[in-house]
Parts: C-alpha cells; structure tokens; sequence
C-alpha cells in the first residue's frame, strides 16, 4: 500500500529530525503522517507573502497545531522582487513562470530552516491528473493517465522545479527527501486510473490510508503559487522596464526572455 512505500522511503533516508515543506494539502500532510508515525522530530515550514495570511499557511498552522508539531511561518516580502527575480534566472536557472513563482519561496525559506533533512512533496499532483491539461486531456482512460505521468516524470528533466529545490539544498548543506519521486511510487501509481485515485474524492485512494485524514479537513488541488497570490506580485514586474526588456504583454515571456539571455551568457562564457 502507499502509505507503508512512504513510510519506507522515509524511513530509510531521513534522519531522525527533520524539516517538511507545508503547504496544508494532502501531499504534504501524508509526509507529515509518515514521519510522526516513524517517531521522527518534525518542524515544519511555510510561508505568507506580504505579511498576509494564506489558505495554506492558515490550514498548515492549523493542522500542525492538532498535531502538536512545531511551525514556521515565513513572511515573503514584496520589496525585492526584483533582485529576486534577476536571482532565480542567473544562479537557479529558472526558465518557466511556475518555476519563479515556486522557487521564489525558497529564497527566504532555507536560511531559517535549521534541520539537517528536508521532506517535500514536491511533484505528487503529477500522479493524480488534477490539473486542467490533465483534467481535459488525460483523465479519460488508463492509457491517456499512464500518457501523463510518464510525460511530467520520465520525460522531463526537472518535474515540478525539482533541480532548483535541490540546488537550495546543496547550498544550504541539507539533505533532500522528495519520496513522490522515486520509482516505487511512480511503479505503483502507473497502474491506476483516474477513478481509482479521485473518487468518490480527490486524492481519495491516498487519503484513505491515513486515518489522520479524519481530524482535518482539506481543500482539493490548488497551486500554491496561485493560492498565495505570488503570480499577482510576478505581473508587477511587466511595468518595470529593468525586468520587461521587451515591453512583453505577459510573464510568461519575461520568464523566457531571460532565461534564454542567462542560457546565451553561459554559452559564451563555456566558448571563452
């Protein structure tokens, strides 16, 4: 079952204290399950953007709280946003508008955590196709869903902003745990259909395996990014003529813009 995969993973590569990254959703409390249940120390970690309260850092305060588990709330401030951005495409090689909006947090987040290791659930929306594309396109059959997941996970490099949360962790001398990554669960969630995973709830079949799902109450799939409003401060950036290079109309092509200038300079600078 799922949840003794998790508890497998965690248990063979996290020590016995350790940070999650909370968001409130169902990926993250299922990681914050597995570890109480192993005995481990757990703190967790959140933020708000400007001083002002989330969905998600309410909810992951909340649920900390039920569970007596220690939680940091990190405040995100606005004023840097664009050296922060100049940041994520030249040292963290950021290329989409997701990545910026998802990695911006991090900025702020590592110089407070004070664990050795790091458990995410980085990528596990990957396997249960509630996103729109996913919803749309892929939902209807086996094969379309098994279609998806190998797209997000095998045939892409960087699932979810994978590589800048692990670059975080490099340089803050943490040790990385992101168990939605690792074949076991890929093996297991490859043989399921959309039904199986999503009803008569979403993420239902995961759900259903930690009876610490009783003593919340969780909303479905969200972005966090888009939650906490973090896509509302990036399009402030198309008025400012130091970012928007090119009077670009979304932020989308500021994101690209960029990245294909950081990728140009390190082509030249690799050719010298």
């Amino acid at each position: 079952m799922i949840d003794n995969l998790l508890k497998t993973i965690v248990e063979n590569e996290v020590g016995d204290e350790v940070a999650i990254l909370m968001s409130g959703g169902t990926d993250s409390c299922t990681l914050l399950f597995t570890a109480l249940r192993l005995g481990k120390k757990v703190h967790c970690y959140t933020f708000k953007p400007f001083g002002q309260d989330t969905y998600d850092s309410t909810k992951a305060k909340e649920i900390c709280d039920i569970f007596n588990v220690p939680i940091t709330i990190i405040d995100l401030p606005e004023v840097n946003i664009v050296n922060d951005f100049k940041l994520l495409a030249s040292t963290y090689n950021c290329k989409k508008k997701t990545q910026y909006e998802c990695t911006w947090p991090y900025i702020y987040t590592f110089p407070i955590i004070k664990e050795k290791y790091i458990l995410s659930g980085l990528a596990a929306d990957g396997y249960y196709g509630v996103s729109k594309k996913a919803m749309i396109h892929f939902k209807h059959t086996l094969e379309k869903m098994q279609e998806f997941r190998k797209s997000y996970f095998k045939d892409n490099p960087n699932p979810a902003g994978y590589l800048q949360l692990k670059q975080f962790c490099k340089e803050y001398n943490k040790i990385l745990c992101v168990p939605y990554l690792d074949d076991s669960i890929y093996d297991y969630f490859y043989t399921k259909t959309w039904e199986d995973i999503n009803k008569p709830y979403q993420k239902h079949l995961i759900q259903s395996r930690f009876e610490e799902f009783k003593k919340i109450k969780i909303k479905g799939h969200i972005n966090y990014q888009l939650c906490a409003k973090v896509d509302k401060l990036f399009e402030k950036l198309l008025d400012n003529k130091e970012i928007n290079l090119y009077n670009r109309k979304r932020v989308m092509d500021i994101c690209r813009d960029w990245y294909n200038i950081n990728q140009s300079k390190a082509n030249l600078e690799s050719f010298l």
